[in-house]
């Protein structure tokens, strides 16, 4: 691994998209529009990055960068990006090779410490990707956050292990197949608590059912469901 000349080890990598009428949060027609549905996916990633980018964020004594990574062709708005975040893309035809290739590169940049999360899951604590990275200061460690839907929302490491990608993805075992390649591996694995992402209609009832029992949600995010709530209020 090349050493660090960074000033921290620790990189989170945000796999996101362009908030994109058509492109994003499909599972949601057709109980929202194409617009609505990129509009509360464009809340959920700037939400996110805002997060992520705050000093101090997960709880760490030490920072975190943040490495964005876009499909080729995707494009945001100067303000969704913080100042603090890099850009970069992904490169690969499917979500496994994507992943695999933005560890590699950050790995090559110097970072010792590396997860991957998305931005799906608008409610996720911080504390739980801090504690992903606390777990990562020990060496020859994976770490992952189990979703609801049988997926992960976040998956970390501090050594390259190009098994836990060659898999297909967004079906209900990916955690599961993860999980048994790892154990494939000479590493130590720390499971997180589990979490949901925000990627069908179920799922977004249970964030406004969440939101309305008084969880605390970020602003873009709230701003955008009590647009929805306005728009459909027999929905929600």
């Amino acid at each position: 691994m090349i050493p660090s000349s960074h000033s921290t080890k620790n990189a989170l990598i945000v796999f996101a998209k362009a908030p994109v009428a058509g492109n994003v949060k499909t599972r949601l027609s057709p109980l929202l529009t194409e617009e609505e549905a990129a509009n509360l996916y464009g809340a959920f990633l700037q939400d996110a990055l805002q997060a992520y980018s705050a000093k101090e964020a997960f709880g760490l004594s030490d920072s975190v960068a943040v490495r964005l990574y876009l499909p080729a062709g995707d494009e945001l708005p100067a303000h969704l990006v913080p100042e603090s975040a890099t850009l970069h893309r992904q490169k690969g035809e499917s979500l496994g090779p994507r992943m695999l290739r933005a560890f590699v590169e950050t790995f090559s940049a110097g970072f010792e410490r590396i997860v991957v999360v998305g931005t799906d899951h608008p409610t996720l604590p911080p504390a739980f990707v801090g504690e992903a990275f606390r777990a990562l200061a020990q060496p020859l460690t994976i770490t992952i956050g189990p979703s609801a839907d049988g997926g992960y929302y976040l998956l970390g490491m501090n050594d390259l292990y190009p098994s836990l990608f060659e898999m297909e993805y967004s079906h209900q075992s990916v955690f599961g197949d993860t999980m048994a390649r790892a154990g494939n591996e000479n590493a130590h694995t720390v499971i997180l608590p589990e979490w949901y992402d925000v990627d069908d209609v179920q799922a977004l009832r249970r964030l406004f059912g969440e939101w309305r029992a008084g969880a605390v949600i970020h602003a873009h995010t709230e701003s955008a469901l009590r647009a929805l709530l306005e728009a459909h209020p027999k929905l929600f």
